[in-house]
């Protein structure tokens, strides 16, 4: 490098800021909305014995909540590039509604609550309780 502290550390932190500006360019997360199709998919794949019943799908298309047909619920969920599933019995979370939002938290401490804005959030808020 050159010698001069402040020099160097500038182009150093100019080239950490472009390299940041292209991964995120090339790996963020897709615009396009979590489909049933997928979520089917990726339900079969994960979860094959999941048969579902209903589909609450949330306003951005950032996830979908699924009912199954034996009383358990999976979320199907953009992680990256990738969709993640996550099975669940209700008994094990809360659910609450509030003003078109469905939060349901999870039973364990270490898991985030999850959220799904939706018309529909109230009568799933009741399914779950």
């Amino acid at each position: 490098m050159t010698g001069n502290l402040v020099l160097d550390s500038a182009v150093s932190l100019a080239a950490i800021g472009l390299m940041v500006l292209l991964a995120w360019a090339m790996f963020r997360a897709p615009s396009n909305p979590v489909t049933e199709v997928e979520a089917r998919e990726r339900l079969a794949l994960d979860e094959p014995d999941f048969r579902p019943i209903g589909w609450l799908f949330d306003r951005d298309g950032a996830s979908v909540l699924i009912e199954g047909a034996g009383g358990d619920y999976a979320l199907v969920s953009r992680l990256g590039l990738d969709l993640v599933t996550r099975r669940f019995d209700p008994a094990t979370m809360k659910a609450t509604e509030e003003s078109g939002v469905l939060t349901i938290r999870p039973g364990d401490p270490g898991s985030r609550a999850i959220r799904l804005v939706s018309p529909d959030a109230a009568a799933w808020a009741r399914k779950l309780a």
